[in-house]
């Protein structure tokens, strides 16, 4: 009876109708220009190594982007000698896409919450892996974004 049952959920299971997200996004539909950037240094440049991959001159669709961030980190605890026990990691990135006909603005927030480690070592490294995947992530965002934009 089990093995019944467990091949019944099986066969459920493989055709559940799971199709990918991103599986209509292709890069090559447009070239972006990065023109400006403004606010971090850092997460800007991360961003901009994130979108050298969609710079293709034969593309017809050309887009100028101007990349303006803004990265916090704040206190969100201490602990009873007054020392940062966690804080929270907070990026939001404001893009103006410009086209020949139009020009529009995207706004992407990404935070976290993130507790202090006594390591020093140890916390930056792990910031920079934090900063990286908002880089990845807003990337992401951004090309979803493009990809419906007409």
């Amino acid at each position: 009876m089990k093995n019944k049952l467990l091949i019944i959920l099986l066969i459920f299971l493989t055709s559940c109708g799971y199709t990918p997200i991103y599986q209509n996004i292709k890069s090559s539909d447009f070239s972006l220009n990065i023109v400006s950037a403004n606010g971090n240094e850092e997460i800007n440049n991360l961003i901009k190594n994130e979108l050298k991959i969609y710079f293709n001159k034969e593309s017809k669709n050309k887009y100028d982007i101007s990349i303006n961030t803004n990265y916090e980190k704040k206190i969100i605890s201490k602990n009873t000698s007054g020392a940062a026990s966690s804080y929270q990691l907070f990026v939001r990135t404001n893009f103006t896409i410009i086209t020949k006909d139009k020009k529009n603005n995207f706004l992407f927030t990404e935070k976290i919450n993130v507790e202090n480690n006594p390591d020093s070592f140890a916390q930056k490294s792990y910031e920079d892996i934090i900063k990286r995947n908002f880089a990845s992530s807003i990337r992401e965002k951004l090309i979803m974004k493009l990809s419906n934009y007409k």
